[in-house]
């Protein structure tokens, strides 16, 4: 989920919920530093998806792919103090999806972990906050802004090949027939020009259900 929040409320989101910060919420689990170290290291290019048997057959997860799912999956933890915000943010977002909110559904699969894989190390360290999550002013949107675009405003050939990576993440992860590749990378990026716009802030984030 990516959308704009009043800039107020963003700068203030904070402080409303510092008080259910437990001890350990900030710990890292296990294996964090190195699993970060290699995927920023060359590890994003590693085969994530192979075909074992048929190569008209659908795609299976290597041990790559599975590591990096774990990774996004934990990266972000859903402490008491992060889900309050995250209820906060999107209570504070448009109602209905459009230029001021995206909202991506996958069957198992984790769109955020779909574009980060489809952009690879060096294009998702361009977008704010970490791994899918984020929580700007308007004048964080600003700052934010021009490193957003250089990584989701794509050449054809590497739009190609980044819709590539996505579908295959989609395909072999989870179960969504339907997802459309193109909108995870042309809807958060609508969302936040939205704010910039209209001198709102932003927030992003993941749910389980």
């Amino acid at each position: 989920m990516v959308g704009v929040i009043p800039d107020e409320e963003a700068g203030a989101l904070p402080d409303q919920f510092i008080h259910l910060v437990q001890p350990g919420d900030w710990a890292r689990p296990p294996g964090y530093g190195e699993t970060l170290a290699w995927w920023s290291n060359g590890g994003d290019r590693e085969p994530f998806f192979e075909h074992p048997v048929d190569p008209s057959g659908p795609l299976t997860p290597t041990p790559a792919a599975q590591r990096f799912a774990d990774f996004i999956h934990n990266v972000n933890a859903a402490t008491d103090a992060a889900e309050a915000m995250r209820d906060a943010s999107m209570s504070l977002m448009p109602e209905t999806e459009g230029a001021g909110l995206f909202v991506a559904v996958a069957r198992k699969a984790s769109p955020a972990a779909a574009l980060c894989y489809g952009l690879g190390a060096e294009g998702t360290a361009m977008l704010p906050g970490w791994f899918g999550d984020f929580l700007l002013s308007a004048d964080d949107v600003i700052t934010a802004l021009p490193r957003a675009e250089e990584a989701l405003r794509l050449s054809s050939t590497r739009r190609s090949e980044v819709l590539s990576r996505i579908t295959s993440w989609i395909t072999a992860m989870g179960d969504a027939p339907g997802f459309d590749a193109a909108e995870l990378i042309d809807a958060p990026l609508r969302a936040l020009l939205f704010a910039a716009e209209t001198g709102s802030g932003a927030a992003a984030f993941s749910r389980w259900y």
